[in-house]
């Protein structure tokens, strides 16, 4: 009896320790050490008197920290009684969890396409972002995260070289890390052409690396700035000439034609030539003395992106010769190089007489100068002025061109967020007599709220990319320094777990923003500008020319859209799959009866 009395307390000894610590185990361990000197003492002979007066005072004990007075062995039994012996304890807490350091694992073991590895020996000819560009979209992107996971890695020439990622904690990972000259990819063959086609000193601002780019920044980030904020009276006035292109080429059924993708280029470049060198030039007026070079100009800006995006994506085997297509571009660049260069001549020359005559500007007029202009008064070089405005104007032109016709396609297929919009838009216009001004701009956040949310659904520039200064840990493996990252912000800004419903077009989402607040990383999973020191540059011309375009359209017309869904296609950015065939319904009395607005 006393072997299975031991038994049962040693159990309930480690029973103890397991679940009410160290204090218990104590109690029960010297509990047992008196049984163990009992079973020693069991030759004592006992009296039955003395075992039932024991057993009933022990019920009386309330603790186990009662003194025992006697040797005999059943009354020690009945205190051990657990219910009785667990009232005097106090359960410490549980024990923390011991957390293990889990070593990241090699970068060679990242998943990706093995096969690859096959064209090794020809990938240094394949440039970064035409590897990715396989049917101009993000779909095989997708594919790639689909099949391997939220981390592929991509063989290159130099040995696993590339990696993609689209989470934004990891996104965040790399942008945090990123030193004070950070380095991403260049567009090749527009760094051949500077370099090599035009002998120019530099390959562009777009190409620029570390200090340069710095240096270049801080010369034009705050003059582009000033001069956006200064011109929107003009700005609007150019998209004025926009709505009255409309009205002259609508047909019957208030629809624009096929090629109206052409008529917001003309817009795009008007604004351009506006900024930048303060003059009209007649871009959407079909009867102007320059219409005839207006057009030759807007050929040209078509021809090279479309070239650029050609020789960009496959093979580049235009480093060892001129191929048909890299002719065509370079051609196209030429022409809209030699129009750059007279303008930057004709500022040349002014600043000069300006100089000879001792002319002094006040402060007013320094500001409403054009920025070609500031440029030349902050010594930037004439050869990197061209390259700059060369690069602005076929990557930033053609950015905002098709960034609003994709807003102006989502405004079309949802009339109830129009309807909204055009409320917002009447209600700040009536209290500046029916003129849009930067104030009133800032008056209307569910027009930026439109904006962004189109941006997050088609940005500019799908795939952001950066060359990592440091080795870094990312989804458990080791990335070491020089890998070249490239972030699928697009597919980032389409995450279910970021927004909700989000292939949906939703600006409300953006007006609440103690909901997004939540979350850590939810300003990377929306970067349509890009994120840090090499941000685009180009942000607040961008949205402030889309604010005033969409205000100004949405006042004039009601828009609609008839047929089948446009999407994107990848000419190193986003641009729509098919004709931009809107409906511009004037807005009037009738028309606002029919449509409830």
């Amino acid at each position: 009896m006393m072997h299975h009395l031991m038994q049962s307390i040693f159990i309930a000894r480690d029973f103890s320790l397991q679940t009410y610590g160290k204090c218990f185990y104590r109690s029960i361990t010297k509990l047992t050490d008196t049984l163990e000197a009992a079973e020693k003492r069991k030759s004592v002979p006992l009296i039955s008197n003395d075992v039932i007066t024991a057993s009933m005072q022990s019920h009386a004990i309330p603790t186990m920290n009662a003194t025992v007075t006697t040797t005999k062995t059943m009354p020690l039994v009945e205190t051990a009684n657990f219910d009785i012996a667990t009232e005097s304890f106090k359960f410490p807490k549980v024990i923390p969890r011991v957390r293990i350091e889990k070593v990241p694992l090699p970068f060679e073991e990242i998943p990706g396409p093995m096969i690859l590895k096959l064209w090794e020996k020809y990938w240094r000819y394949v440039p970064l972002l035409g590897r990715l560009s396989w049917n101009r979209n993000v779909t095989p992107i997708k594919y790639l995260f689909d099949e391997y996971g939220c981390i592929v890695r991509i063989n290159g020439p130099l040995v696993n070289d590339i990696i993609m990622i689209h989470r934004p904690e990891h996104i965040a990972e790399v942008f945090n890390q990123e030193s004070e000259s950070p380095i991403r990819s260049s567009i090749d063959i527009l760094q051949h052409y500077h370099l090599n086609h035009q002998k120019y000193r530099s390959a562009g601002a777009f190409s620029l690396e570390g200090l340069e780019w710095l240096e270049v920044k801080k010369k034009i980030n705050q003059p582009l700035h000033e001069t956006i904020s200064d011109y929107v009276g003009k700005l609007d006035l150019v998209c004025d000439e926009l709505v009255n292109k409309i009205r002259n080429i609508r047909n019957r059924q208030d629809e624009v034609p096929a090629n109206f993708h052409q008529e917001l280029t003309a817009w795009g470049m008007e604004c351009f030539y506006v900024t930048m060198f303060n003059k009209h030039f007649g871009f959407l007026d079909s009867t102007s003395k320059s219409a005839s070079e207006a057009t030759k100009i807007i050929n040209a800006l078509i021809t090279a992106h479309t070239y650029m995006s050609r020789c960009e994506t496959g093979f580049q085997v235009w480093r060892f010769f001129e191929t048909p297509f890299a002719k065509k571009l370079y051609a196209a660049c030429d022409f809209l190089d030699e129009v750059i260069g007279k303008n930057i001549c004709q500022t040349q020359n002014k600043l000069q007489a300006s100089l000879l005559s001792k002319q002094e500007k006040s402060m007013d007029e320094e500001k409403n100068l054009p920025l070609l202009e500031k440029m030349m008064i902050q010594c930037i070089h004439p050869n990197d002025i061209s390259i700059l405005l060369m690069d602005m104007i076929i990557l930033g032109v053609q950015a905002v061109i098709n960034c609003e016709a994709f807003l102006l396609y989502f405004l079309a297929k949802n009339p109830r967020i129009q309807k909204r919009l055009y409320n917002e838009i009447m209600t700040v216009l009536s209290k500046t007599e029916h003129t849009l001004t930067k104030e009133s701009l800032k008056d209307m956040p569910y027009l930026k709220a439109c904006i962004k949310e189109s941006l997050r659904l088609r940005p500019a520039f799908p795939y952001l990319t950066r060359l990592l200064p440091t080795t870094i840990s990312l989804h458990g493996y080791t990335i070491p320094k020089g890998t070249f990252v490239i972030m699928a912000n697009q597919i980032t800004s389409q995450r279910e777990e970021h927004f909700e419903d989000p292939e949906k077009y939703q600006p409300e989402r953006w007006l609440n923003h103690d909901e997004y607040a939540r979350n850590d990383y939810q300003e990377y999973s929306c970067l349509p500008f890009g994120y840090g020191i090499r941000s685009c540059l180009g942000k607040n011309m961008a949205e402030t020319q889309m604010m005033l375009l969409t205000a100004k359209l949405i006042q004039e017309f009601t828009i609609e859209y008839d047929y089948a869904e446009i999407r994107s296609r990848f000419f190193m950015i986003n641009v729509p799959n098919r004709a931009l065939r809107f409906r511009f319904v004037d807005r009037n009395l009738k028309n606002d009866k029919k449509y409830g607005i």
